[in-house]
């Protein structure tokens, strides 16, 4: 048997694993491996995810033709009239109800060309910025935190600077479930004790055994700790005096800001004690820091200033733009870094460039021959509220699931049945595509060729040559298809094609073409020409202001939180596991995932569940506010007394039922969807 070996880069996690599918003479995948060709990322290291990617890639029910609802059930339809159904679809809607009445959710798991086509078809065939990505749901704070304070909103440092650093501040992130292969390299330092480990995490995951200090701050009260630790370290004078008056401006004011801050009253309202404060403060004083986070500190409706205390951290210790320095927002999806650089968010271009600056929207609209709106389009969650206002009448799914990831989603699946037009293009049959009016079948990695950029902004070529399921198609031709049946002139031959007018758009792209990527082990954005190495570490020369000076923003800290009430005595705190991925859809198609947790599950302190007189097992009833869900029961010394935690990634049953949609972070328009109040009990 002839086996070929296809180098591609890892669908699940941002951290965009170098590994190979083997295949055979079909060109189907029967095994999935790491040859270790990339050592400068994961080498030889590889995760659960990423060596059962073949059988995701080979389920049964992968979608394989496109079809349209008739008569209430989806049928089976050629290509050919599956197009002229969506672009007649919404022409119809244009005509009746006005170009913002379609908006478009494009996926941080496709090809960095597709998200760039799915944003271009938004802003110049239907004609709005109404576009976002899966970066509103879980980093959307971290990009408009660090776009303010620093200049990009992007991970600062690189794997190198993991190898160099002293100190390593996580805050609400299990990198052993999220970043598996990066936790191994940081296991690795920790064991031999040549680093110090911080942990900020209400749970006691496989982390807190490494970790030289472990906090364990009540969900969503961030600033609280994270200022008192700034005051301590200021009032001792351990802060970078030299840094924060050559590279900042904004330092004056946050001092200013902290001088009225009580430290004991914030960590009696954070839960944690000023000794532990002061130990971290000692773990980081002259140290080289790197400030790790996850969706436990952005998940809340102050997302963004929980980013900004942190980087305010960074800044006052002068731990950002140097060696073994940095902040790291983990990225949970492979390219959802790439989908924002691609502009597929409602107020930002291609490259980072501002939807508000005219020059930029005259650059695009040169190259698209469109004229480009400049009024910002709406976020994920707007959309579905605009849905309940009939003011959003279609809506184009590129790899999402909506359904399953947004907040209360047993109205989100009534919001979807309210549509005119749900369009949903994917690799698998998903909770929202049970609503759709068309679904149109993708293909998936390693069926074909293209680019991701990883949540370090490392650029990096993957390989097709799989043989797609029946009629599948790349989502750039699907794109492209539509566009052209709507009247506009899109010819791309190929993904290269694409990038090459990728590179023309985007300045910080413009050096990395498919030759150097094909022929190196990635190449990191800003890279401005051919000649230019690209930046694996930004901010060395400055940050990307006019000025070239970071800024200190002052937070305040908030003052309502999520807490139990009598009615609801418990915190629920959602999360990731290991062998686990987002929505599932893709995880849950894989035998050896299913193997390792077969479903879901709620965690309960079990001190709390003999108070409750529950046992390992029971099916208990989970109510918030918001829903009520039905789950088994796991018994666990990991939580503290009064939480309780479960997995996202199952729909039977979906936590995100007890979430609410309300309020918004007030900047990054993010739900607050990692904590809410809940009531358990046996379920009879």
């Amino acid at each position: 048997m002839t086996t070929q070996f296809i180098p591609i880069v890892c669908p699940y996690c941002g951290v965009g694993c170098n590994l190979e599918l083997s295949a055979d003479e079909r060109g189907m995948p029967v095994k999935s491996g790491c040859s270790g060709r990339n050592e400068d990322l994961n080498g030889q290291y590889v995760c659960v995810k990423g060596i059962s990617i073949h059988e995701m890639l080979t389920s049964g029910d992968r979608l394989a033709e496109p079809m349209i609802r008739k008569g209430g059930r989806l049928e089976a339809v050629s290509w050919e009239d599956a197009i002229d159904h969506t672009a007649g679809g919404l022409r119809e809607i244009i005509s009746r109800h006005g170009p913002e009445s379609v908006g478009m959710l494009c996926s941080g798991k496709i090809l960095n060309e597709e998200a760039y086509l799915s944003q271009k078809l938004q802003r110049a065939v239907i004609g709005n910025n109404i576009i976002d990505n899966c970066a509103r749901l879980c980093h959307g704070p971290s990009e408009v935190a660090l776009r303010k304070q620093l200049g990009f909103g992007a991970v600062s440092t690189f794997l190198d600077d993991f190898d160099a650093a002293d100190t390593f501040i996580i805050v609400g992130a299990n990198t052993l479930a999220t970043y598996p292969v990066i936790w191994m390299r940081l296991r690795k330092r920790a064991k031999k004790g040549d680093v110090n480990l911080v942990l900020a995490d209400p749970r006691t995951t496989g982390l807190a055994k490494f970790s030289k200090v472990h906090l364990k701050p009540k969900p969503g009260t961030d600033i609280y700790w994270l200022n008192a630790l700034a005051k301590i370290i200021h009032e001792r004078g351990w802060h970078d005096k030299a840094f924060c008056k050559a590279h900042t401006i904004g330092f004056g004011a946050y001092v200013k800001s902290l001088e009225a801050f009580d430290v004991d009253n914030a960590c009696t309202r954070a839960g944690v004690s000023r000794e532990d404060l002061a130990r971290v403060a000692e773990l980081i004083r002259g140290k080289r820091t790197i400030h790790i986070w996850g969706m436990g500190l952005t998940q809340h409706a102050r997302g963004t200033d929980n980013v900004s205390a942190l980087v305010n951290l960074a800044l006052l210790t002068g731990n950002v733009g140097k060696q073994g320095c940095g902040v790291s927002p983990l990225r949970g999806q492979n390219n959802v870094q790439g989908a924002s650089d691609m502009g597929a968010l409602p107020n930002v271009l291609p490259g980072h460039m501002h939807l508000g600056d005219e020059a930029a929207r005259i650059h695009l609209g040169a190259i698209w021959n469109a004229t480009l709106s400049a009024k910002p389009g709406l976020t994920a969650p707007e959309m579905i509220h605009n849905i309940a206002d009939e003011n959003i009448r279609a809506l184009w799914v590129v790899g999402e699931n909506p359904v399953m990831s947004e907040p209360h989603s047993t109205f989100v699946s009534w919001m979807m049945q309210r549509l005119d037009l749900l369009i949903v293009q994917d690799i698998f049959p998903t909770e929202t595509a049970k609503f759709a009016h068309i679904v149109l079948p993708a293909a998936a990695v390693g069926e074909k060729e293209g680019t991701f950029t990883n949540s370090a902004r490392r650029i990096q070529f993957t390989a097709g040559g799989l043989t797609r399921p029946g009629q599948a198609k790349p989502d750039w031709q699907i794109l492209q298809d539509v566009a052209r049946a709507m009247g506009h002139d899109w010819n791309y031959g190929s993904a290269e094609e694409i990038w090459e007018e990728i590179r023309q758009a985007i300045p910080i792209y413009s050096g990395a073409s498919y030759r150097r990527l094909k022929g190196s082990h990635g190449i990191f954005w800003p890279c401005y020409d051919e000649s230019h190495p690209g930046t694996p570490r930004l901010y060395q020369d400055g940050f990307a202001f006019r000025d070239r000076r970071a800024r200190f923003i002052p937070c305040s800290p908030p003052e309502h939180l999520m807490e139990a009430t009598e009615d609801y005595p418990y915190v629920l705190i959602t999360g990731r596991l290991i062998g686990h991925f987002n929505t599932g859809e893709m995880s849950r198609r894989s035998a050896r995932l299913m193997k390792g947790t077969p479903e879901s599950f709620v965690e309960m302190y079990v001190g709390d569940a003999e108070r409750e007189e529950l046992s390992d097992g029971d099916s208990v009833r989970v109510t918030s506010p918001y829903g009520a869900v039905t789950s088994k029961l796991k018994i666990s010394k990991s939580l503290s007394k009064g939480y309780l935690f479960a997995p996202n990634h199952f729909n039977q049953p979906n936590f995100n039922a007890l979430m609410s949609s309300v309020p918004l972070d007030p900047q990054a328009k993010m739900p607050a969807l990692k904590v809410v109040p809940v009531n358990i009990v046996r379920e009879k």
